[in-house]
């Protein structure tokens, strides 16, 4: 196929998706893939690990790895290598091949590996199988976890620097994680990632840990290299030592009990899978089968069945109870670094350096998935309880897995390469370990660190020596941050006065200013309403003016009636008395006609003048009677107008006083007015400086809780490493007096026997005193020189024994002397030692409370 055919192909391939809704065939969509990246290297001529993809015949066969794809799995090793996350990579240059290419060669395996549109798909090789954890995980044994409580903190090696950690295990069901040390194994809780406990070992090196599936019993293997190994269980309530099995003459490299605890099963260097009887210590079998070193044994949980796995890539599963051979699951292209079986013993799991994890199903013992996990190899592998894990690998890298297989978290950049990995109880934490002897603690769900454990703690007065070094520190800063906080409380609750007084006066002077504001306004209706009285008394006072001017005229025209009224009667009585002055002189006149006509029209004169004198006084006095009316109008139309001047000027007065205090109402409005803008202006400058002290508060209580904080873990370590170290005592004291009652026990032993070889002695050397006393009275008594020869040398050898058994007797007197001393020395050492012994359980029983 020409060059510009196979980019055309595979551009149809990335550039037209419903290609691959129809048959994804080996002739049409997945050779093209292979001429294009992989035919250099895998043809018939060049075939590279024995592998040739040019045919499709030559393709189905695989490479001397064995077959590369199968039919319906999509974890084929083909998928893995072309992602580039197992080797070989494929190409072995340049970037993986593209996704839409790979989705190509993963529809091509689903579809079953058809070599063209006529073939007929083949079925998978794999059975199916239900991977779903059976039963309810968290379905755990009755009563509480098991939990380390007062144990040992008193570490029984410090080195000068940390080692690779070997292994590391969390509890099935308490918050507790065990990590192999140098010559002991810790117990570290996960919650607080504090120290709970120090199991010694003292017999080498602990390599591989193990909880039973109640969580109550640690197994522990190892030893010393080339030359011993054992394994020991822990209760890890108490830190019991309830069982040693397994001599090896090698260190154990993997070991674990059986759920019923009747049989250990060790693995190591020396390719055999050993079962132990865990009653009396004896081997129970042998199995050769693994050429090479075993790295990983793991019983099922229920018990029924144990995998092996060895630094060759082979891995087994045999009966649990006899050790007959159950499966052999081959796949692996290099060493096992584990195997373990799920909660449910249904699925085992078994990481390689091959950089592989594949699960097997222990019905029929077939793979039923397989994820190349990490680049360079699987370092470790861990199960969670709900069916979840966790991998570790040489790429630096961790992973988190979900139930289904599917990659859930990566924690990338490891400090160095990750030798074991733990997931806690609760599948909140993972802790990864390394081989600096680092162990980091991640939160599962953002994949950060959350802290860090020791894995070479120091000694109890060294952590003693050091918080005492903290003490200082610790309190400085609690007592720096305490008086930030006060001062930053106090200038939050002066600004917050300031903003209530800043507030109360908005309040008043927005008062103030309303009260200025209806002052004014009810000057202003005032000021109108005075005005329009002004103008209606003004009106009134134009009216009684008027009115009285009206009156008065009307009064002076009346007067001046009076008065022409008056000159009238006047007039009339002037004339009237002329006329009878003319009357009287006419009647001096002497001629009597004359005097009689003269004073007959006198008479009549002064008769019509009396009648005019009469009527004019008459008019005259009903003038000056109608005059009272009008001079009583007149005074009432003053007085009326005088009362309206009055009302007038008044009202003007005050109209002229409201005037005058509009301008001062009007700048009692503006005062307020401009104190409200100020005073408002000023509340959120000063809620703005209550906000900084609220934050700067905020700030310094953060800092004040956390120096509190400190303090309390402060005191709560120098309580609890106090306490330790009381318990370190008592424990060391416990053993001086078990030691010193056991001396007791042999001394009064030895000195029964020696006191009963004292008597012996002297019963002995009384009969051999009384023998040779015998014999010297014989002495005394022979004449036979023979005889005599005789009984002196009985009596040279009684001599000697006598001296030999005085000697004793000496020797044996001497040493029951001592012993009675070293007795009489021992006993009240115990009795003191038993008296420290309770004073420090008394001490320690009161510091139970505080010790948390």
């Amino acid at each position: 196929m020409s060059r510009l055919a196979v980019h055309f192909s595979v551009f149809c391939l990335s550039a037209c998706p419903w290609v691959m809704a129809d048959k994804v065939t080996y002739d049409e969509h997945v050779l093209p893939i292979f001429e294009q990246a992989c035919l250099n290297c895998h043809n018939p001529d060049k075939a590279k690990g024995g592998l040739d993809l040019s045919t499709y015949p030559a393709t189905m066969k695989g490479g001397s790895g064995g077959k590369i794809v199968e039919a319906g799995d999509t974890g084929s090793k083909l998928i893995a290598v072309v992602r580039q996350t197992a080797e070989p990579i494929m190409p072995p240059e340049g970037d993986a091949l593209p996704n839409d290419q790979i989705k190509t060669l993963e529809a091509w395996i689903t579809g079953g590996l058809l070599e063209n549109s006529s073939s007929k798909a083949k079925k998978p090789t794999k059975p199916k199988f239900d991977t779903a954890l059976a039963g309810d995980p968290s379905s755990r044994p009755a009563g509480p976890p098991p939990f380390p409580s007062d144990l040992l903190l008193e570490p029984a090696t410090v080195a000068p620097r940390t080692s690779a950690i070997h292994a590391m295990v969390t509890s099935p069901w308490a918050p507790l994680l065990a990590v192999t040390g140098q010559n002991q194994v810790l117990l570290y809780s996960t919650s607080n990632l504090e120290l709970v406990g120090i199991l010694p070992f003292p017999e080498g090196e602990p390599v591989s840990l193990a909880f039973t599936p109640n969580g109550r019993y640690l197994i522990t293997g190892g030893g010393i290299a080339g030359k011993s190994g054992v394994t020991v269980t822990f209760d890890v309530t108490t830190g019991e030592r309830v069982l040693t099995a397994a001599k090896e003459f090698d260190t154990v490299l993997s070991a674990d009990l059986s759920p019923d605890l009747s049989r250990v099963v060790t693995g190591s260097p020396s390719k055999l899978i050993k079962l132990w009887n865990s009653e009396d210590g004896s081997r129970l079998a042998a199995i050769k089968k693994h050429t090479d070193w075993i790295m990983s044994v793991d019983f099922s949980n229920d018990g029924i069945l144990l995998a092996t796995g060895d630094r060759n890539g082979g891995v087994w599963v045999w009966e649990g109870t006899t050790g007959n051979e159950f499966h052999t699951l081959r796949g692996h292209q290099a060493g096992i670094t584990e195997v373990r079986f799920r909660a449910d013993s249904n699925i085992l799991a078994s990481a390689s350096e091959d950089g592989s994890v594949r699960f097997w199903e222990m019905n029929g013992g077939k793979e039923v998935k397989k994820i190349d996990a990490h680049k360079g190899g699987v370092t470790t592998f861990a199960w969670g309880i709900d069916g979840t894990f966790a991998t570790a690998g040489r790429d630096k890298t961790a992973k988190l897995w979900k139930p289904d297989f599917g990659q859930q978290k990566t924690i990338p950049k490891l400090p160095d390469i990750p030798t074991s990995i733990a997931l806690d109880t609760e599948n909140k934490r993972v802790f990864v370990a390394d081989y600096q002897g680092l162990i980091a603690a991640y939160d599962t769900r953002s994949g950060k660190q959350v802290g860090t454990i020791d894995s070479n703690p120091p000694t109890i007065p060294t952590r003693l020596a050091s918080l005492e070094k903290e003490r200082v520190t610790v309190l400085k800063e609690f007592d720096d941050s305490n008086a930030a906080h006060q001062a930053s409380v106090a200038k939050v609750r002066n600004a917050e006065v300031r903003l209530t007084e800043n507030r109360k006066a908005v309040v008043q002077s927005k008062e103030a200013h309303q009260h200025a504001k209806q002052a004014h306004e009810e000057h202003k209706r005032l000021i109108q309403t005075t005005r329009q009285k002004v103008d209606r008394l003004n009106q009134q006072k134009a009216q009684a003016n008027q009115a009285n001017q009206k009156a008065v005229t009307e009064a002076k025209n009346h007067d001046r009636r009076i008065q022409d009224a008056q000159q009238e009667v006047d007039q009339l009585g002037k004339r009237l008395a002329a006329t009878k002055e003319s009357r009287q002189a006419a009647e001096k006149e002497k001629d009597e006609t004359k005097r009689a006509a003269t004073l007959q029209s006198h008479d009549q004169q002064i008769q019509q003048q009396s009648k005019q004198l009469a009527t004019a006084e008459q008019v005259l006095a009903e003038l000056r009677k109608q005059a009272t009316p009008f001079d009583t109008r007149r005074d009432e139309t003053q007085q009326h107008l005088q009362r309206a001047s009055d009302e007038w000027n008044r009202e003007k007065e005050a109209l002229a006083k409201h005037d005058a205090a509009l301008p001062s109402l009007k700048q009692a409005i503006d005062q307020t007015a401009k104190r409200i803008k100020e005073l408002e202006k000023q509340g959120p400058e000063i809620q703005k400086s209550i906000d900084e002290a609220n934050k700067e508060r905020s700030e310094t209580g953060s800092r004040l809780w956390k120096a509190r904080l400190a303090l309390n873990h402060h005191a709560h370590l120098v309580r609890r490493w106090s306490r330790a170290e009381l318990l370190s005592e008592i424990l060391q004291t416990r053993q001086r007096i078990a030691d010193d009652q056991l001396k007791s026990e042999e001394l009064a032993a030895s000195f029964a026997a020696t006191s009963k070889q004292v008597e012996a002695l002297q019963v002995e050397l009384a009969e051999k005193r009384q023998e040779l006393g015998a014999i010297l009275g014989q002495l005394a008594a022979v004449t036979d020189d023979a005889k005599r020869t005789e009984l002196l040398a009985l009596e040279a050898t009684l001599t000697s024994i006598i001296e030999d058994l005085e000697s004793n007797m000496t020797q044996a007197s001497s040493q029951l002397s001592k012993q009675r001393g070293t007795l009489d020395q021992l006993l009240p050492s115990i009795h003191r030692r038993r008296k420290e012994l309770a004073t420090h359980q008394t001490l320690y029983d009161s510091r139970s409370g505080t010790s948390e």
